[in-house]
Parts: C-alpha cells; sequence; structure tokens
C-alpha cells in the first residue's frame, strides 16, 4: 500500500512539475512558482531516490548473498528506504537553490554534504 502512495504521488508531482516549467517562466510566475518548483522537484527526488535504494539493496544481497539461506544483513524496507531518500533529495534541491542566489562554492558544497551526513546518521538512529 505504501508502495502505491508514492508512486502515485510522484506521478502526480512529476506531471505537476512539467507543467509549471513548461507554462510559466520565474520572471512573470511570481515567488509561489518558484516555490512550487523546488517544492516538487524534492518530492519526485525523494520518491526516485527511495526506488533507488530499495531496488539497489535488493540487487546487492542477491549477488553478493545468494548462496545462503539465512538473512546476512538487515533488510531494508520501503519506508527505511524512504527515510533516507527524504533526507538525500535535499542534496539537489539545497545546491540549486544556492545557485540560483550565486552561492554555490566549495564551502557550501561540504556545508551540503555534512548536513546529509548528519542527516543520515540520524534516520540510521531513529529507523533501527
Amino acid at each position: 500500500m505504501f508502495t502505491k502512495i508514492l508512486v502515485l504521488i510522484g506521478v502526480a508531482a512529476a506531471i505537476a512539475l512539467g507543467y509549471v516549467v513548461t507554462a510559466t517562466s520565474p520572471a512573470e510566475a511570481g515567488a509561489m512558482a518558484v516555490l512550487a518548483v523546488f517544492l516538487l522537484s524534492y518530492i519526485v527526488s525523494a520518491i526516485v531516490l527511495t526506488f533507488f535504494i530499495f531496488l539497489t539493496h535488493k540487487l546487492v544481497l542477491r549477488l553478493l548473498y545468494s548462496d545462503r539461506t539465512g538473512h546476512a544483513a538487515d533488510e531494508v524496507s520501503m519506508r527505511k528506504a524512504y527515510y533516507y531518500s527524504s533526507i538525500l533529495a535535499l542534496a539537489p534541491v539545497v545546491l540549486v537553490s544556492l545557485r540560483s542566489v550565486g552561492k554555490a562554492g566549495p564551502v557550501e558544497l561540504i556545508l551540503v554534504l555534512v548536513l546529509l551526513a548528519i542527516g543520515c546518521l540520524y534516520v540510521s538512529r531513529q529507523a533501527s
């Protein structure tokens, strides 16, 4: 059920993002459209990353532990993959935001990476 909801929200957000990007320009749309672009791109990125993390983990387990009958590693559920992807999807949105105001230097990149590391550490401690 959670997977179906994610797919439905992801498709709706991708369609809305496509419409906003093609139908308006930032100069004529105003602040609400720019905010909508950032919000919808975050939603689409988070859902795509959720499925990427989940399927990559399944593939790695199948390739590395296919000869063993027991579970050799912790199983990553769709919900836990969503938690991680909700943190990791912030990176492109924050970097594009920084780039739009002209502040995307090496220091800002390091700060974004530190933010992601702290967020993933928090999710790993809370979701276990």
